[in-house]
């Protein structure tokens, strides 16, 4: 996807203020290698562009994999820590929710997501990084906001919330919101399943199925 190595571990980041510090990392990525590549499917090259960019990591208490939102500046302002063995999830303490996880790409079209992990899901479906992407970690627009402000040259917005009650009802009042803006608004949802991530396990399965010959 990237042709990028992916080994690399950044130095530490500075902290935007004495609230905010990212948890510790392990010294090693592979249990959230292992959860995203094997259990979620993502692309082994994606996940590990990530990891080179210091935006994903396993901490190293609980070995879970943390999510980084930063600034225009690169600094980081949010973060977000998900369970690989349990269902957890957790913001950091001190973290500013309108600085979402975010690709910077090269196209004027900005995909919206509710979640890191189907932001990384629809990348991998679409084999492309062209386009800037950011999640809103649920339905909150601060980071839609402060990505556009800035970003000024956006003006296409694609929204690719779950498909589901909220989200298609978040989708739709964001149409409408940011239309009234002058931007250039569209839904897009996956063609299986609740989000990106499950029409992506969908794909995978279908996939290994025919490559078994199995009906």
């Amino acid at each position: 996807l990237t042709g990028e190595p992916g080994e690399a571990q950044p130095e530490a980041d500075p902290a935007p203020s004495p609230a905010f510090r990212l948890p510790l990392r392990n010294v090693t990525n592979a249990n959230i290698l292992s959860c995203l590549t094997q259990e979620r499917k993502l692309s082994p090259s994606l996940v590990n562009f990530f990891i080179a960019a210091g935006d994903i990591y396993e901490d190293s208490s609980h070995h879970n994999v943390v999510f980084v939102g930063r600034d225009a500046d690169g600094h980081p302002r949010y973060a977000s820590s998900r369970g690989i063995q349990e269902k957890f999830r957790q913001d950091v303490a001190g973290a500013e929710k309108a600085f979402g996880f975010a690709h910077r790409g090269t196209d004027k079209q900005l995909l919206v997501f509710e979640a890191p992990i189907d932001l990384m899901s629809f990348c991998t479906l679409h084999r492309q990084m062209r386009s800037n992407a950011v999640a809103l970690c649920g339905l909150y627009r601060g980071p839609l906001d402060n990505y556009l402000r800035e970003n000024p040259h956006l003006k296409q917005i694609v929204l690719c919330l779950d498909a589901d009650g909220p989200g298609q009802e978040a989708a739709e009042k964001f149409l409408d919101e940011y239309t009234q803006e002058g931007y250039a608004v569209s839904i897009q949802i996956p063609a299986q399943g609740k989000d990106w991530n499950e029409y992506l396990l969908r794909r995978s399965s279908e996939e290994r199925r025919r490559k078994n010959g199995e009906r």
